[in-house]
């Protein structure tokens, strides 16, 4: 978790970023946790971080906010997801999921990472499907509309927004028009 030093607006809008890490993180040359491998969904990750930070709040406050970047990584010692869903209902009333598609589904890693302890009631909670296709097999559909509302049952889910590109400049300009309007 990112913890983002900003008073929030008076509404209090709170979002979170959840998306797939492929290979979990190690430590960096500065001693701070990097991904192993960095991928389209961190990308969008590290996008929708910035971008909602300077949307939700003003500048030159310090404290803490509820703007979070979550990881699902599988790595040897099992399933580890941050937030824990339970968490996200709670805090949040936005979520932006970044993931690639597997044969234009959802992949099981995620599913799993979303439903783990579950069942959870996502009701009044707006969910943005952001589905990297450049480390994707297949193209989203309705299969992976089906398996994000087996996976968010009662959430708002918004158009998936497909995303071409693995670097900032090739995903902010598609992905802050969505943020943009996830949040309004």
């Amino acid at each position: 978790m990112y913890l983002i030093d900003s008073k929030p607006t008076p509404d209090e809008r709170h979002a979170c970023v959840i998306w797939l890490s492929r290979a979990g993180f190690v430590m960096g040359l500065d001693k701070r946790p990097v991904e192993a491998e960095p991928s389209p969904a961190s990308v969008v990750a590290e996008v929708a971080e910035k971008h909602l930070c300077a949307w939700l709040f003003p500048p030159g406050r310090r404290c803490m906010s509820r703007l979070e970047i979550g990881e699902i990584s599988s790595l040897r010692r099992g399933l580890e997801t941050w937030p824990v869903m339970k968490d996200v209902i709670k805090y949040y009333e936005s979520i932006v999921l970044a993931t690639p598609v597997f044969d234009g589904r959802l992949p099981g890693i995620v599913t799993e990472a979303l439903t783990k302890f579950g069942p959870y009631d996502l009701t009044g909670i707006a969910v943005l499907p952001v589905i990297t296709l450049a480390d994707s097999t297949g193209e989203p559909g309705d299969a992976l509309l089906a398996d994000l509302r087996e996976a968010l049952p009662g959430a708002t889910l918004v158009e998936p927004l497909a995303l071409l590109g693995e670097t900032i400049e090739e995903i902010e300009p598609q992905l802050t028009p969505a943020l943009d309007e996830l949040v309004k």
